[in-house]
């Protein structure tokens, strides 16, 4: 299967000038930015030159850039690739940040990569702590997110930083789309003349429609929405209809990993018309609990529902896959620390979520199966009129 490896063998040789910067070399710089960069580029306070990312890929870092990462292996791959590869020669990097603020609930990282005619700024998606997806669902409580808050300022100083004049793509793969998205739309007339493209990679929507604002129209038309066919990300929240479905060869959550996205032997994205049935009915059974549900009981369910899962502050699902019995024992005496009026509230939320998914699993079943009879009674008319 090719995937972002894949390509990165097939097209290395190839110049930007003669294949142009692409969505697929966005979301390789996207999955770079999840890796362990701090020691290696320097960041948006050092104000020191970038650095060219050949330069510092030896075997020895890109083992510690990979370690503890959600598939070490691959990542590895993929380093080397780049390391080999004459596409990514000349690029360098610069401007590393990486915020976690406990109090703040916030998971923020970007780094920006810089090639010969433009820039292009990665924000990382949600990470490997539980605070980051913690994070992901406030999206669904509050306007604005400290991550949005803080893609938006990166955005500002990188492009002070950088040439008056220099062109720029950015975007992000998870949160780190809609990071991207989010910066673009809120950042002053003149940035957004010097953005070229925008890829939201599998990002979910927004709290509140954004879509018909002055802010979002104007640059409407530079972003570029990609999910994948199983999507349990990139449909959630509101977003627009304006999108690309991806292959991935994963089952369920895993063809969110942007290492499943298929590519095609031209060097682009392999589509699929729309997302499948269970990706809808999670899409259309999340979307309604959260729009039947008041603030302040989302609020309550995401508080409590974290407080039970997390057994420290910087908790990491790592944690859950080296000792998964301690986890879950450690899981159980926490919601049994919950007062009695507590896990009632838990169970009740758990409950109408469960029996929103059974009904639209049924109500979309029934209507596939209409859809399917009804072209079966069309191909036999057909059939009939050719007999």
């Amino acid at each position: 299967m090719r995937n972002i490896i894949q390509y990165v063998k097939d097209f290395g040789h190839k110049s930007f000038t003669e294949f142009p910067f692409n969505e697929v070399d966005s979301l390789i710089l996207s999955q770079i930015s999840y890796l362990n960069l701090d020691e290696f580029i320097p960041t948006v306070q050092d104000n020191k030159a970038s650095v060219r990312l050949i330069d510092i890929l030896s075997d020895k870092v890109i083992q510690r850039m990979c370690k503890d990462t959600l598939d070490e292996k691959k990542n590895i791959r993929l380093l080397k690739a780049i390391r080999e590869s004459a596409r990514f020669e000349q690029v360098h990097a610069n401007y590393f940040l990486n915020l976690f603020h406990v109090e703040k609930i916030e998971q923020f990282c970007a780094v920006t990569f810089q090639f010969e005619n433009f820039s292009y700024i990665a924000y990382r998606g949600t990470d490997l702590t539980l605070l980051g997806w913690y994070e992901d669902f406030n999206m669904a409580l509050m306007d604005q997110i400290p991550a949005q808050e803080d893609a938006s300022k990166y955005l500002d100083i990188v492009c002070s930083l950088l040439g008056l004049n220099e062109m720029i793509y950015i975007g992000g793969h998870s949160k780190g789309g809609n990071l991207a998205v989010y910066a673009a739309v809120f950042c002053s007339e003149y940035i957004k003349k010097r953005i070229i493209r925008i890829y939201d990679h599998d990002g979910p929507g927004f709290h509140k429609d954004i879509f018909n604002t002055k802010e979002y129209l104007s640059i409407e038309h530079k972003i570029a929405k990609t999910t994948c066919k199983e999507s349990m990300v990139g449909i959630l929240l509101i977003h627009t209809e304006k999108m690309e479905f991806v292959d991935s060869s994963g089952i369920g959550i895993m063809q969110h990993d942007p290492f499943n996205w298929k590519i095609n032997k031209d060097g682009r994205f392999k589509k699929v018309k729309k997302a499948n049935f269970f990706s809808k009915t999670f899409e259309k059974s999340s979307n309604e609990f959260i729009e039947s549900t008041s603030i302040e009981d989302r609020k309550k369910f995401f508080d409590m529902l974290f407080k039970v899962a997390m057994e420290k502050d910087n908790s990491t699902i790592f944690d859950f896959k080296k000792h998964p019995f301690k986890y879950f024992r450690g899981i159980k005496k926490r919601y049994h620390s919950l007062s009695e009026k507590d896990r009632i509230f838990f169970k009740k939320m758990l409950k109408r979520y469960r029996a929103l998914s059974r009904h639209n699993f049924r109500l979309l079943l029934k209507k596939n199966m209409k859809l399917k009879n009804k072209k079966d009674n069309q191909t036999d008319i057909i059939e009939e009129i050719y007999d």
